[in-house]
């Protein structure tokens, strides 16, 4: 043990109560790790992410990093909203004094907003990268077979599109909420499926809710083992993004509230508020967990 102990929190984000949400692990005071530390962190948490949080070398107040318990990614969503909850939790920031920030990682700098109306649920903001519209070669009956459903299940009147957001989703439209929760995950032939449209997972919804106040219900389908994961805010990102492209081209302006995790019972509510081109996704989240990791 070197003595360089680290403070860590685990904050579920997208959460509105305990065991709720999509858990992150993050280090509010990352300064002094090094890579190969951060992903044996990340290893031994073996949570979906990781997230630690940096002095920023620009003009930006924070640097984000982000690790699998397999590798480092440039861009998350959930570990962004977890990150901005923990540095509210811990009083490094204070948005009753600064509600806008910076942060930076490899997907560039992004906008973050805080909401605090609310102090008990403060709500997080952040500006998606710009959604990239990818070729997108592959039918109804090949994404079908993949999550093990019907070709007919698929909505035929809107497309499966490859969208790029920092990770990059496959977007597949259903026509009900029975055939979203019998969707399978299926590892290898959605990696393989991934990996020629050159994403890394997929985003499967339709308009059909658990809940009255929630537009639509979404699942996010990751090719790797482990949990389902609850929510995903980058995926979240793209698929408003594919939304306003495809079904509400005309609106300047458009507000979702999406409804997922509840098929692995951590219900979770992402907000996304689409201005064009412009897509900004937000949500609340809860701290389980505040200790130290003894390193």
């Amino acid at each position: 043990m070197s003595g360089d102990n680290k403070k860590f929190l685990v904050v579920n984000a997208f959460a509105h109560g305990p065991f709720g949400g999509n858990p992150a692990a993050v280090f509010t005071d990352a300064a002094g790790l090094d890579c190969d530390t951060m992903q044996g962190l990340a290893r031994q948490l073996n949570l979906v992410e990781t997230v630690f949080v940096l002095p920023a070398e620009d003009e930006a107040d924070f640097r984000l990093r982000y690790f699998t318990p397999h590798g480092e990614i440039p861009v998350a969503g959930h570990p962004t909203i977890a990150a901005w909850l923990a540095l509210i939790h811990k009083q490094i920031i204070d948005p009753q004094k600064k509600t806008n920030f910076l942060q930076v990682n490899q997907a560039g700098i992004q906008e973050i907003k805080i909401d605090n109306s609310d102090s008990a649920k403060p709500l997080v903001t952040m500006k998606q990268p710009l959604a990239k519209y990818l070729h997108s070669p592959c039918s109804r009956a090949e994404v079908a077979a993949v999550f093990c459903i019907d070709e007919n299940d698929i909505d035929a009147d809107l497309p499966l599109q490859a969208i790029d957001t920092g990770l990059g989703h496959l977007i597949v439209p259903l026509r009900s909420l029975e055939a979203l929760f019998r969707v399978k995950r299926q590892i290898d032939p959605l990696r393989a499926l991934c990996k020629r449209l050159n994403v890394r997972e997929a985003q499967l919804f339709c308009f059909e809710t658990l809940n009255k106040s929630s537009d639509l219900h979404t699942r996010n389908i990751c090719p790797r083992e482990g949990i389902e994961d609850p929510a995903c805010g980058v995926g979240s990102g793209a698929l408003a993004a594919y939304l306003s492209k495809f079904c509400w081209p005309d609106k300047r302006e458009i507000t979702l509230e999406m409804e997922q995790g509840f098929i692995v019972e951590m219900p979770s509510i992402v907000h996304t508020v689409s201005e064009q081109t412009t897509v900004f996704v937000g949500g609340s989240g809860v701290v389980m967990v505040d200790g130290m990791f003894l390193i």
